[in-house]
């Protein structure tokens, strides 16, 4: 075989390579690669996580804040417990504490340490009303039936076992509690074999696991926002 058959194998190869390293790290968010690698990476971009995602404070107000609220007052709930999974910078319990109807506490939790080093920077004002845990999300440390409302945006699909997961939300939501989880769809979502679902898939399987009055709308372009009570 000539020399240059050999470079063009090697390009080759380094190419796919490449790709692979891309998506594994880039498209994938190293999901595939275990939770630590997920924090590391989030680590890594946490300076400039709320730059590059330019959260919209009104839509969040009305898409995350307003439901719960809502929520809180139909079940006559005055001071609730929230608990946030992976948190990251604070995105929900930002939107949440900013509405004066809300008089309850949030528990942020994430795996990565510089993620919530950047929400514990931005909530401050909000003092002890909001308490800051590195924890996995699919080994909740908190007694069952300890929240009344439990919160998981843009991150399921990054877990190892999101079902595992979403059980342990279910474990520690009280009766009566709601769930608000996104659900990744839209073009990119075929990019995360085994780690995303249709809309209606992902909806039957929080019925499986006992939700109620589990509905699913529109949120951003890559997500649903899927909310379901416990019984």
């Amino acid at each position: 075989m000539p020399i240059w058959a050999y470079f063009l194998i090697g390009a080759a190869l380094a190419g796919l390579i490449g790709l692979a390293l891309h998506w594994q790290l880039v498209v994938a968010e190293g999901a595939y690669l275990g939770p630590h690698v997920v924090a590391w990476l989030y680590d890594r971009f946490a300076p400039h996580y709320d730059r590059v995602k330019q959260f919209d404070k009104a839509g969040d107000a009305l898409m995350l804040a307003a439901p719960i609220l809502k929520h809180l007052a139909v079940s006559a709930v005055s001071h609730a417990v929230v608990l946030d999974v992976a948190t990251g910078t604070g995105r929900l319990p930002d939107a949440l504490l900013a509405q004066r109807r809300f008089r309850g506490h949030i528990v942020a939790l994430d795996l990565s340490r510089r993620m919530l080093d950047r929400a514990q920077a931005k909530l401050a004002a909000y003092g002890d009303r909001v308490v800051f845990m590195r924890r996995d999300a699919q080994r909740l440390p908190f007694d069952a039936d300890a929240f009344d409302v439990v919160t998981c945006l843009e991150a399921l699909e990054f877990m190892r076992d999101q079902h595992a997961a979403v059980r342990e939300m279910w474990r520690v939501l009280k009766p009566g509690g709601l769930l608000m989880v996104s659900n990744r769809i839209g073009p990119d979502a075929w990019k995360l074999p085994g780690r995303t679902l249709p809309t209606a898939a992902f909806a039957a399987r929080l019925r499986a696991l006992g939700f109620q009055d589990v509905q699913s709308r529109p949120w951003l372009v890559d997500y649903d926002l899927v909310t379901g009570i416990k019984p």
